[in-house]
């Protein structure tokens, strides 16, 4: 009876320090924090109140650990280690609530509701989501920025770390060169591009590179050079506005192809060439800038996992007679398999969260238009917070397959 007694009395205990650490301990936690530095914030300067945090913050948490490791000890030894555990993972995993799991919550039921999240609109939202024009051109573009950018970053990832682990002599330099990109943020290279592709209307200057070079390049009518607008040896003005020179091409501006020269004059019943014509060349342009900034990181990674693959593979098939095309396809790109799928899933997520790229070369407009950037134009520009959840629960939902196949690789490489 006794020792039916202890063991009702250990499992209350053990119970009991249990809910402590994964509930009350963590909710006390977060509660001291932020009740006392949302008080202070009104009292203090900024100074004063890192110095209190460092302060009063840290002993509050040393003492909250401290206090809890000593009742963890009037608990069974054989039990303790799991408590110490639950104890620290406590306070994460309420963040993890509190910030990830009760947001994503909120996000789907506000998905649900009308503009200003007061009353039920079943399933209006998901309807407009998928039959407005301006939401299927941007599930459009963000079908194509998974499909071209994904492809392209891992297809010139895994040719470029081949090559560079081929060569002799310069490796390190040339993946320097290739990787440069990923040291520039995402505003910053869109910068660049904007300006690579920067449009303005005739007569004035080209300032876009390939702008500059196209009016830069050709001949009038009557086979005088044209230029830039420059400043000829004679002094004369070399200008492009003139019968027979290339006009510039206002290339983040063109929805389509149809309005640059080569394409002006398309048959309407040419079916493939109408399709042709409809290339949204803006889009694409925008995806580049994400290509090249990405593609260094494919390729240090692909480029690390090929040099780990043993020479003696290698060289076995070079025996055998196989060329360099062959290993490639054969031994490399079946060793490396899983770090593609890793790589892969890395700029899938990239791509579905894209947001500096369109906002700072276009904006959205001229339908270049991407999920993130026409979440926050729900958000703060037309104050429909019903619809702006909606698009980020879509979101959400293209990143759980990745989320899946990810898990079910990752049970496999376990069992195996």
């Amino acid at each position: 009876m006794n020792k039916n007694n202890s063991t009702l009395a250990d499992r209350l205990l053990i119970g009991g320090i249990r809910l402590l650490a994964l509930g009350a301990f963590p909710l006390i936690w977060f509660l001291f924090q932020a009740i006392l530095f949302r008080e202070l914030t009104e009292v203090l300067s900024r100074t004063a109140l890192i110095i209190v945090a460092i302060l009063v913050g840290s002993t509050f948490i040393f003492l909250l650990y401290l206090g809890m490791n000593k009742l963890i000890d009037f608990a069974p030894k054989n039990h303790r280690e799991s408590l110490y555990a639950g104890m620290f993972i406590g306070p994460a995993l309420f963040m993890l609530s509190l910030f990830l799991f009760y947001p994503s919550i909120r996000t789907i039921y506000l998905s649900f509701r009308d503009r200003y999240g007061d009353s039920s609109v079943g399933f209006e939202n998901y309807i407009w989501a998928f039959t407005d024009t301006e939401m299927k051109t941007t599930l459009r573009n963000q079908v194509l920025w998974l499909l071209f950018v994904v492809t392209m970053v891992v297809f010139l990832g895994l040719v470029i770390g081949w090559l560079a682990d081929r060569l002799n002599r310069g490796e390190a330099f040339f993946k320097s060169i290739i990787f440069m990109p990923m040291a520039i943020s995402a505003v910053g290279s869109s910068a660049i591009f904007k300006l690579i592709y920067a449009y303005r209307p005739p007569p004035s200057t080209q300032i876009g590179i390939i702008n500059g070079l196209r009016v830069g390049s050709g001949k009038d009518i009557y086979g005088k050079q044209c230029g830039n607008n420059v400043i000829g040896s004679n002094g004369e003005l070399i200008d492009y506005y003139r019968e027979g020179c290339p006009n510039p091409v206002g290339w983040l501006q063109q929805r389509d192809l149809s309005n640059l020269p080569s394409f002006e004059n398309i048959n309407s019943s040419d079916t493939i060439m109408n399709l042709i014509v409809n290339f949204p060349i803006n889009t694409f342009l925008l995806m580049i800038v994400m290509v090249w900034m990405s593609t260094g990181f494919a390729m240090v990674v692909f480029s690390a996992a090929i040099k780990a693959i043993p020479t003696e593979i290698i060289e076995a098939g070079q025996i055998d007679g196989a060329g360099e095309g062959k290993i490639f396809l054969s031994i490399v790109l079946p060793y490396i398999k899983s770090t593609i799928i890793v790589v892969s899933t890395y700029i899938t997520v990239s791509v579905l969260k894209a947001f500096d790229i369109v906002y700072v070369t276009t904006r959205g407009d001229l339908e270049t238009n991407l999920l993130a950037v026409k979440m926050l134009d729900e958000f703060s520009k037309y104050r429909q917070y019903g619809r702006s959840a909606t698009v980020a629960v879509l979101i959400f939902v293209c990143v759980i397959p990745i989320i899946v196949i990810n898990a079910v690789r990752a049970r496999e490489e376990t069992q195996t």
